[in-house]
């Protein structure tokens, strides 16, 4: 994040040298919090009961601007702002698990999972907006484009089921530590826990990471570019200082749909069944700011 900082202020320095003399120009800061989600479909159930559920998830922001006005009332604005994104995550419903990943004596159980991630995305938004004032109020609406900037989650796996012969296996907990820009196929934590299955002892990582189930990885979860439109309104105390609302909607697909899987079930082969889900971002955001 330094660096953007380094970079921000010493365009702010250069904008401001070059703008100084132009009473049209005008500059702003705001900081605040943020709600946001993911919003895609769910995988259905064989009763066709929703196995999957993403809500709301809080974040911050804090960002600058420059502003033009054409006129007192009418203007444009472009921001440079750092904002967290991001969603949680639940799945809970039949499923399935492979113990002895990578090793010839693998087995495939099957049961329920319940499956819980705080996802965070931390992007780079630039959104351009036109605003219009009325009075105290300032309404605005534009384009957003933001630069995936950093991507984690962490959550846990709680799977309990039957082995192949119908013998109940006790119920084993994993955690899930992920960092979707860094982490390779495969990866996972050197301690583990045993799992019997049918007086096989099964060895399974205490915590894995984001591609632990996959054998390649050749692109991230979440794409690097989200495009969305913004709305939003402030009302101004006083010439400079304001409180405001926008909801960012996003327009494109927000991860990749190499990793989307189902979670519920497997092909014949035991290779994955995958998904086309589009998934976009929702985020509002509440901030206090100041304009001169």
């Amino acid at each position: 994040m330094k660096r953007y900082l380094i970079v921000w202020l010493a365009c702010s320095v250069i904008s401001g040298t070059a703008f100084s003399q132009n009473e049209n120009i005008g500059f702003g800061f705001r900081a605040g919090a943020s709600i946001s989600k993911l919003d895609g479909p769910s995988e259905l159930g064989p009763i066709g009961e929703t196995l999957e559920e993403y809500t709301m998830a809080g974040g911050f922001h804090i960002g600058a601007a420059v502003i033009y006005k054409f006129t007192d009332l009418v203007g444009m604005k472009a921001e440079l702002v750092y904002s967290q994104r991001g969603t949680k995550y639940e799945y809970n419903g039949p499923s399935y698990y492979v113990l002895g990943r990578g090793n010839l004596l693998n087995t495939t159980i099957f049961g329920n999972r319940i499956q819980t991630l705080d996802i965070s995305n931390t992007f780079l938004d630039i959104p351009v907006l036109a605003y219009y004032k009325i009075g105290k109020f300032e309404i605005c609406g534009g384009v957003n484009t933001g630069i995936l900037l950093a991507s984690t989650a962490g959550g846990s796996t709680n799977f309990t089921g039957t082995s192949s012969l119908g013998t109940p296996i006790a119920p084993f907990l994993v955690g899930l530590n992920h960092n979707y820009k860094k982490d390779e196929a495969g990866g996972a934590s050197t301690k583990t826990i045993a799992v019997n299955i049918d007086g096989r002892p099964y060895e399974v990582p205490e915590t894995v990471m984001a591609y632990y189930e996959f054998t390649a990885k050749d692109k991230n979860q979440y794409k690097t570019i989200d495009f969305g439109l913004v709305v939003g309104a402030a009302f101004y105390i006083n010439e400079g200082l304001y409180f405001s609302a926008r909801y960012n909607h996003g327009l494109s697909d927000a991860d990749v749909n190499t990793y989307d899987v189902s979670l519920q079930s497997l092909n014949l082969n035991n290779s994955f069944q995958y998904r086309d889900d589009d998934n976009r971002n929702r985020s509002w955001q509440f901030s206090v700011g100041f304009s001169f």
